[in-house]
């Protein structure tokens, strides 16, 4: 016969376990209804330029709109609901709409006059060129 370890508040932490879970459910499924729309960036720096590629899907050209200052990168855009049917019935609505911004910090400074943007199959892609106090000369450290 082996021996079981006697847990006294084993019950008490399952039942605390339980209640923390259905008000996390619950409180998330409320915050979701408050919850802005904030796309993805993915941020790269090269030798003479970053580049701040952000997912705006569903977002036409003329909905964006793109600022660059010298330490950050802000955009702000529009997503539409095409038009609502008044016939449907949802059981699920997942597809956020509404306005959207999202302040993207730079790692260097950049030359905001050349900064370039293109949208493509849903993603802003902006080419940002490193002013030139950003494109310090590198120095080589000797082993001595």
């Amino acid at each position: 016969m082996s021996l079981i370890r006697w847990e006294p508040f084993r019950a008490l932490r399952r039942r605390d376990e339980a209640f923390e879970d259905l008000f996390r459910d619950f409180f998330r499924q409320a915050d979701l209804a408050d919850e802005t729309i904030e796309p993805a960036v993915d941020v790269s720096e090269s030798n003479g330029e970053v580049t701040v590629k952000c997912s705006v899907p569903g977002v036409d050209k003329d909905k964006l709109n793109v600022v660059v200052n010298h330490d950050a990168l802000t955009v702000r855009g529009e997503i539409r609901r095409e038009s609502e049917e008044k016939k449907k019935n949802y059981y699920r609505q997942e597809f956020r709409y509404g306005s959207f911004q999202r302040v993207v910090p730079l790692p260097v400074e950049v030359d905001a006059a050349k900064a370039t943007a293109e949208l493509k199959d849903g993603i802003l892609r902006v080419t940002l060129p490193k002013s030139k106090e950003a494109q310090a000369s590198q120095i080589k450290v000797r082993v001595a």
